[in-house]
């Protein structure tokens, strides 16, 4: 999700935040009218808790000037624009609008008034709210039908390779591999998000790619940019990260092709639309987490 970079964007940083995390502007809107109608017309104990705030994000989060002197001292792409939906708006729309409908509606007039409002902000939002009517989701989980199917996949084809609990290490495309590590946690994954969101906007580089330090940078280098680099390096990168498993986009025939043909990695099997293979690890004897029942028992 995270693809825009402070150093790159300068001032127009905010406004892309608010722009590609937010829906657009009209939520920032909605907040600037809470506020003055809080300025305006909110008694002593709200304006002292919400003023001084709003006055705080005035001067650091929503201001264009802030990111950018932020993130000459610290590295914030990764965080700041977090802050976008961590900071108080909601509460103080929330607030508002309940104390609107509760506590100012009192004739007849003002309650039709209420709720012709209400029919507007749900017409004007249609694009939002229902331009593609109501979807179910496909499991409970809320995810691709296929994350689970390929979960299963990987945890069968581990069961009874090593003794003991066993979490196995996988890497998917960037779609699914968002959606797996959301969904289980006991599959391990070859690289952090960070990482991933690197590879993704471009910033993975071949001095990346041929380190012999960092090793995840082969991997995503062929699942993220289709760089078919020599097999015994791609192998390598799988090897040094203990990484097993690899789930590709089964329409994706050159990098189905490259991981069966060239890197000669075993299928394991196959859901609606994608194709998992396994690597044999020629070092590893598993990884399994630390045990810190001790450290609770003693504490």
């Amino acid at each position: 999700m995270q693809t825009l970079n402070v150093a790159q964007e300068g001032f127009k940083y905010l406004w892309l935040c608010l722009r590609e995390y937010s829906g657009g502007y009209g939520y920032f809107i909605l907040y600037l009218l809470a506020l003055s109608y809080i300025i305006i017309k909110g008694n002593e104990t709200e304006k002292v808790v919400f003023v001084p705030q709003s006055i705080l994000l005035a001067l650091t989060v929503y201001n264009p000037f802030f990111p950018m002197f932020l993130n000459r001292i610290f590295d914030v792409n990764n965080e700041y624009y977090r802050f976008f939906w961590i900071t108080p708006v909601v509460i103080l729309l929330s607030y508002v609008m309940a104390k609107l409908c509760f506590g100012q509606v009192k004739t007849p007039t003002l309650f039709f008034a209420l709720i012709a409002v209400f029919s507007l902000v749900i017409i004007a939002g249609g694009r939002f709210l229902y331009k593609d009517g109501y979807i179910k989701s496909p499991n409970v989980y809320k995810m691709p039908t296929e994350i689970p199917h390929i979960a299963n996949m990987i945890h069968d084809d581990a069961k009874g390779r090593y003794e003991g609990d066993y979490y196995p290490r996988a890497i998917c495309e960037f779609d699914y591999e968002m959606c797996l590590r959301q969904y289980d946690a006991s599959i391990m994954l070859t690289c952090s998000r960070e990482e991933y969101l690197r590879a993704v906007t471009g910033q993975l580089g071949t001095q990346d790619v041929e380190s012999e330090e960092e090793y995840y940078p082969r991997v995503l280098a062929v699942m993220v940019n289709n760089w078919y680099i020599e097999p015994k390096e791609f192998k390598k990168g799988l090897e040094k990260t203990g990484t097993e498993y690899v789930c590709a986009s089964t329409a994706n025939t050159d990098l189905c092709d490259y991981l069966k043909e060239r890197c000669d990695l075993r299928v394991v099997g196959m859901s609606a639309n994608h194709t998992l293979f396994h690597y044999e690890l020629q070092e590893s004897e598993g990884w399994t987490l630390p045990d810190y029942r001790d450290v609770w028992e003693n504490y």
